[in-house]
Protein backbone atom coordinates (compact mmCIF):
# COMPACT_ATOMS: atom_id res chain seq x y z
CA UNK A 1 0.00 0.00 0.00
CA UNK A 2 1.43 3.26 -1.19
CA UNK A 3 2.12 5.39 2.28
CA UNK A 4 3.73 8.69 3.19
CA UNK A 5 5.19 10.97 6.44
CA UNK A 6 4.48 13.92 7.04
CA UNK A 7 7.45 15.28 8.19
CA UNK A 8 7.41 19.08 9.41
CA UNK A 9 4.67 21.36 9.59
CA UNK A 10 5.87 25.09 10.82
CA UNK A 11 3.99 27.77 10.57
CA UNK A 12 5.15 31.54 12.52
CA UNK A 13 2.39 33.49 14.21
CA UNK A 14 -0.48 33.13 16.82
CA UNK A 15 -2.19 29.86 16.97
CA UNK A 16 -5.38 31.03 15.34
CA UNK A 17 -2.60 32.06 12.47
CA UNK A 18 -0.78 28.73 12.65
CA UNK A 19 -3.79 26.75 12.58
CA UNK A 20 -5.59 28.57 9.85
CA UNK A 21 -2.78 28.18 7.53
CA UNK A 22 -1.53 24.40 8.86
CA UNK A 23 -5.25 23.82 7.67
CA UNK A 24 -4.32 24.87 3.97
CA UNK A 25 -1.02 23.08 3.93
CA UNK A 26 -2.66 19.65 4.72
CA UNK A 27 -5.37 20.42 2.08
CA UNK A 28 -2.43 20.79 -0.22
CA UNK A 29 -0.59 17.89 0.89
CA UNK A 30 -3.42 15.73 0.99
CA UNK A 31 -4.22 16.89 -3.09
CA UNK A 32 -0.65 16.32 -3.93
CA UNK A 33 -0.93 12.73 -2.18
CA UNK A 34 -4.17 11.59 -3.97
CA UNK A 35 -2.07 12.64 -7.39
CA UNK A 36 0.36 10.09 -6.44
CA UNK A 37 -1.37 7.40 -5.29
CA UNK A 38 -0.40 7.69 -1.61
CA UNK A 39 -3.32 5.58 0.58
CA UNK A 40 -2.21 5.96 4.46
CA UNK A 41 -0.15 9.38 5.19
CA UNK A 42 0.80 9.86 8.76
CA UNK A 43 2.21 13.26 11.08
CA UNK A 44 3.86 13.27 14.35
CA UNK A 45 3.32 16.56 16.03
CA UNK A 46 4.31 17.55 19.62
CA UNK A 47 2.10 16.98 22.14
CA UNK A 48 2.55 20.77 22.73
CA UNK A 49 1.47 21.94 19.45
CA UNK A 50 -2.26 22.32 19.45
CA UNK A 51 -2.48 23.78 16.58
CA UNK A 52 -1.30 21.25 14.12
CA UNK A 53 -3.14 18.82 16.65
CA UNK A 54 -6.26 20.80 15.55
CA UNK A 55 -5.37 21.41 11.97
CA UNK A 56 -5.27 17.21 11.41
CA UNK A 57 -8.36 16.65 13.31
CA UNK A 58 -9.92 19.25 11.08
CA UNK A 59 -8.79 17.94 8.15
CA UNK A 60 -9.82 13.98 8.91
CA UNK A 61 -6.77 13.19 10.51
CA UNK A 62 -6.95 10.43 13.55
CA UNK A 63 -4.98 10.00 16.18
CA UNK A 64 -3.29 6.39 16.32
CA UNK A 65 -0.56 6.45 18.53
CA UNK A 66 1.88 8.22 21.54
CA UNK A 67 5.21 8.18 21.61
CA UNK A 68 7.76 9.22 25.01
CA UNK A 69 11.31 10.00 24.00
CA UNK A 70 14.13 9.67 25.84
CA UNK A 71 17.54 10.44 26.06
CA UNK A 72 21.22 10.05 27.37
CA UNK A 73 24.37 11.50 28.09
CA UNK A 74 27.15 8.46 27.10
CA UNK A 75 29.31 10.84 29.32
CA UNK A 76 27.03 10.21 32.51
CA UNK A 77 26.60 6.42 31.79
CA UNK A 78 28.68 3.06 32.80
CA UNK A 79 30.43 2.15 29.77
CA UNK A 80 30.16 -1.73 29.33
CA UNK A 81 30.33 -4.22 26.83
CA UNK A 82 28.07 -7.13 27.79
CA UNK A 83 29.11 -10.57 26.83
CA UNK A 84 26.77 -12.55 24.01
CA UNK A 85 26.33 -9.80 22.29
CA UNK A 86 28.10 -8.69 18.59
CA UNK A 87 27.32 -6.94 15.01
CA UNK A 88 24.83 -8.57 13.04
CA UNK A 89 25.38 -10.69 9.97
CA UNK A 90 23.48 -11.79 7.22
CA UNK A 91 22.96 -15.44 8.65
CA UNK A 92 21.28 -13.88 11.41
CA UNK A 93 18.47 -12.26 8.97
CA UNK A 94 16.28 -15.59 9.09
CA UNK A 95 15.76 -15.22 13.00
CA UNK A 96 16.03 -11.74 13.47
CA UNK A 97 13.16 -11.27 10.92
CA UNK A 98 10.77 -13.90 12.82
CA UNK A 99 10.96 -11.70 15.56
CA UNK A 100 10.28 -8.43 14.09
CA UNK A 101 7.30 -10.04 12.56
CA UNK A 102 5.94 -11.39 15.87
CA UNK A 103 7.66 -9.28 18.62
CA UNK A 104 5.81 -5.70 18.42
CA UNK A 105 2.17 -5.34 19.38
CA UNK A 106 2.42 -1.77 20.67
CA UNK A 107 3.43 0.30 17.61
CA UNK A 108 1.54 2.62 15.68
CA UNK A 109 1.13 -0.07 13.14
CA UNK A 110 -1.21 -2.38 15.53
CA UNK A 111 -2.63 0.53 17.02
CA UNK A 112 -4.44 1.13 13.42
CA UNK A 113 -7.77 0.33 13.12
CA UNK A 114 -7.57 0.65 9.55
CA UNK A 115 -4.74 -1.89 8.95
CA UNK A 116 -5.02 -5.57 9.82
CA UNK A 117 -2.59 -6.95 12.28
CA UNK A 118 -0.83 -9.48 9.76
CA UNK A 119 -0.22 -6.36 7.67
CA UNK A 120 1.24 -4.92 10.43
CA UNK A 121 3.20 -7.32 11.22
CA UNK A 122 4.65 -7.36 7.58
CA UNK A 123 5.45 -3.51 8.05
CA UNK A 124 7.69 -4.46 11.07
CA UNK A 125 9.01 -7.44 9.18
CA UNK A 126 10.14 -5.61 6.24
CA UNK A 127 11.58 -2.23 8.36
CA UNK A 128 13.66 -5.01 10.37
CA UNK A 129 14.95 -6.10 7.21
CA UNK A 130 15.63 -2.93 5.80
CA UNK A 131 17.82 -2.22 9.45
CA UNK A 132 19.96 -4.87 9.05
CA UNK A 133 20.81 -4.50 5.57
CA UNK A 134 21.77 -0.85 6.32
CA UNK A 135 18.81 0.89 4.95
CA UNK A 136 17.30 2.41 7.70
CA UNK A 137 19.63 2.30 10.14
CA UNK A 138 23.72 2.25 10.38
CA UNK A 139 24.33 -0.77 12.26
CA UNK A 140 22.19 -3.71 13.59
CA UNK A 141 23.60 -5.40 16.93
CA UNK A 142 21.77 -9.00 18.25
CA UNK A 143 21.77 -10.90 21.70
CA UNK A 144 22.08 -14.34 21.95
CA UNK A 145 20.61 -16.88 24.34
CA UNK A 146 21.40 -20.62 24.03
CA UNK A 147 22.64 -20.35 21.00
CA UNK A 148 19.66 -18.40 19.16
CA UNK A 149 19.11 -14.59 18.34
CA UNK A 150 17.32 -13.63 21.60
CA UNK A 151 16.97 -9.88 20.76
CA UNK A 152 17.86 -6.94 18.29
CA UNK A 153 18.79 -3.51 18.37
CA UNK A 154 19.23 -1.16 15.25
CA UNK A 155 21.24 2.06 15.35
CA UNK A 156 22.09 5.31 13.21
CA UNK A 157 24.24 7.79 14.53
CA UNK A 158 24.16 11.78 13.16
CA UNK A 159 27.94 12.89 12.92
CA UNK A 160 27.04 16.37 13.17
CA UNK A 161 25.31 16.45 16.28
CA UNK A 162 26.86 13.33 17.53
CA UNK A 163 23.80 12.06 18.62
CA UNK A 164 22.81 8.46 18.33
CA UNK A 165 19.37 7.09 17.59
CA UNK A 166 18.11 3.52 18.74
CA UNK A 167 15.61 2.85 15.70
CA UNK A 168 14.01 -0.63 16.67
CA UNK A 169 14.78 -3.18 19.56
CA UNK A 170 12.48 -6.12 19.67
CA UNK A 171 13.19 -9.60 21.83
CA UNK A 172 12.15 -13.12 20.98
CA UNK A 173 8.49 -14.24 22.68
CA UNK A 174 10.66 -17.52 24.21
CA UNK A 175 13.51 -15.02 25.62
CA UNK A 176 11.86 -12.73 27.17
CA UNK A 177 12.16 -11.58 31.36
CA UNK A 178 15.93 -13.09 30.50
CA UNK A 179 17.32 -9.48 29.93
CA UNK A 180 18.02 -10.19 26.52
CA UNK A 181 16.59 -6.91 25.56
CA UNK A 182 18.84 -4.72 28.52
CA UNK A 183 21.72 -6.71 26.85
CA UNK A 184 21.32 -5.53 23.12
CA UNK A 185 20.74 -1.78 24.36
CA UNK A 186 24.24 -2.33 26.29
CA UNK A 187 25.93 -3.61 23.24
CA UNK A 188 24.10 -0.25 21.33
CA UNK A 189 25.58 2.25 23.76
CA UNK A 190 28.93 0.60 24.14
CA UNK A 191 28.75 0.85 20.36
CA UNK A 192 27.49 4.13 20.08
CA UNK A 193 30.64 5.57 22.07
CA UNK A 194 33.06 3.96 19.77
CA UNK A 195 31.15 6.20 17.06
CA UNK A 196 31.92 9.18 18.75
CA UNK A 197 28.54 9.98 19.89
CA UNK A 198 27.58 12.45 23.18
CA UNK A 199 23.71 11.43 23.50
CA UNK A 200 21.67 8.62 22.60
CA UNK A 201 18.05 8.66 21.84
CA UNK A 202 15.30 6.31 21.60
CA UNK A 203 11.07 6.51 21.67
CA UNK A 204 8.69 4.51 22.14
CA UNK A 205 4.49 3.97 23.09
CA UNK A 206 3.01 5.37 26.11
CA UNK A 207 1.39 2.39 26.67
CA UNK A 208 4.41 0.27 26.07
CA UNK A 209 5.32 0.50 29.84
CA UNK A 210 8.47 -2.44 30.08
CA UNK A 211 10.27 -0.70 27.25
CA UNK A 212 10.22 2.77 28.99
CA UNK A 213 11.60 0.93 32.19
CA UNK A 214 14.05 -0.63 30.53
CA UNK A 215 15.23 3.02 29.17
CA UNK A 216 14.90 4.56 32.91
CA UNK A 217 17.00 1.90 34.06
CA UNK A 218 19.62 2.12 31.72
CA UNK A 219 19.85 5.87 32.42
CA UNK A 220 17.66 7.70 29.84
CA UNK A 221 15.21 10.43 30.82
CA UNK A 222 12.38 11.53 29.33
CA UNK A 223 12.50 14.45 27.37
CA UNK A 224 9.78 14.57 24.71
CA UNK A 225 6.18 13.61 24.08
CA UNK A 226 4.25 13.60 20.31
CA UNK A 227 1.37 12.17 19.10
CA UNK A 228 0.91 10.42 16.03
CA UNK A 229 -1.98 10.98 13.40
CA UNK A 230 -3.52 9.15 10.17
CA UNK A 231 -4.88 9.61 7.39
CA UNK A 232 -6.39 7.03 4.37
CA UNK A 233 -7.52 8.48 1.29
Amino acid sequence: MPAARLDRLTVPGSYNIQRSHKRKLLSLVLGQCLEQGVRHLTARVDTADLASIHALEEIGFELVDGIQSFRLTLSQAHDTEPSGARLFNPADLPQVMAIGRTAFVFDRFHSDPQLAPSLADRVNENWTRNCCLGISADVALVAEDEGRIASYVACRTDRESRCGSIILIATAGWARGRGMARRASLAALHWFRRQGMEYVEVGTQFRNIPAAGLFQNLGFRLFQTALTFRRTL
